[in-house]
């Protein structure tokens, strides 16, 4: 594995970026694709499993994409900074119905470079029940793996707003972020969320993978509140944000503190994704993670002794 310490040139990360996008969404050459990683690479599929190195994930990639031969992959949109990569992607189904009808899910993709055109480590999020939901309905439909793929599929519209413009300078946007992190640690301190809302414009969308969609500051508000009465002391410290214009993308762990006398680690993964209009203000936030995943790091904490307040 490369030196983490080591931050190779915009244009070497950016050549590398080209081919990973042209062996897989455009190309579909798995195989090809899968030796873009380093030998001892850490691919974390967060409803699958975790792969080490690049023969499981040449294994399981072309397995999994033999089983969804209909399926193509849309790149909507990228950022690079640094060594990391954040991609939002589509996973589109052809419609069999011949209606124009949508079957299709996205997920969010971190990716870190290594170097010599390699790169070390990947990570998905996305809900899986929408996937099976997805899958399921253009079963239903009459889709089936020799379907003929439709490479024109892109994303749904009205899924999300575009980032607001001109961009504002990254330094006022990194200083936000660190206020957005302050205001969080503020309210598990206090149970203040309305000082975290109060972050958002009045007229802020708010896409939620497993709580659905919220439309103003209101309902972000009374959203934020319901849902973090029964984890009072969930910590997010941040892992790394990555920023584009007025775009951020951040991968912030959920963290419910080990009860006492535990050593155990009770998490899930978030990526949070914002877009900050200007005067201290986020305009958007969408938040992509498998609700399985922390579910099960809900129930490990509880059996540990971890106590719900309302349960009491």
């Amino acid at each position: 594995m490369a030196d983490e310490a080591t931050l190779y040139p915009r244009e070497e990360v950016e050549a590398a970026w080209r081919e990973f996008q042209r062996l897989g969404a455009e190309e579909e050459n798995w195989t090809a694709w899968a030796d873009l990683f380093t030998d001892d690479a850490l691919y974390e599929e967060h409803n699958l499993g975790t792969l080490n190195g690049r023969t499981q994930i040449k294994d399981w990639i072309v397995s999994v994409m033999a089983d969804y031969a209909a399926m193509t992959v849309w790149i909507e949109w990228s950022i690079i900074d640094g060594n990391r990569i954040g991609f939002y992607v589509w996973n589109n189904l052809p419609d069999p119905t011949g209606t124009d009808k949508r079957f299709g899910f996205p997920n969010t993709t971190f990716l870190e470079y290594a170097g010599n055109g390699k790169f070390r480590w990947e990570a998905d999020y996305y809900n899986p029940h929408d996937a099976e939901t997805v899958f399921r309905s253009w079963l239903d439909a009459g889709g089936r793996r020799s379907t003929p793929k439709d490479h024109s599929l892109k994303g749904i519209d009205g899924w999300a707003p575009v980032p607001p413009e001109p961009a504002h300078p990254r330094e006022e946007i990194e200083a936000e972020f660190l206020k957005y992190r302050e205001r969080a640690a503020l309210a598990v301190a206090t149970g203040d969320w309305d000082q975290w809302a109060a972050q958002f414009t009045d007229g802020a969308h708010y896409r939620e993978h497993h709580y659905g969609y919220f439309r103003s500051k209101v309902e972000i508000n009374k959203w934020i509140n319901d849902v973090m009465q029964p984890f009072p002391t969930m910590e997010f410290p941040p892992s790394f944000a990555l920023i584009d214009g007025n775009r951020l993308s951040a991968l912030i762990p959920n963290i419910l503190p080990a009860p006492d006398g535990d050593a155990g680690y009770y998490a899930f993964d978030v990526n949070t994704i914002l877009h900050y209009a200007g005067n201290g203000q986020w305009s958007y936030e969408e938040d992509v993670y498998s609700p399985a995943e922390a579910q099960a790091a809900i129930t490990r904490w509880i059996k540990a002794g971890g106590v719900i307040p309302r349960m009491a």
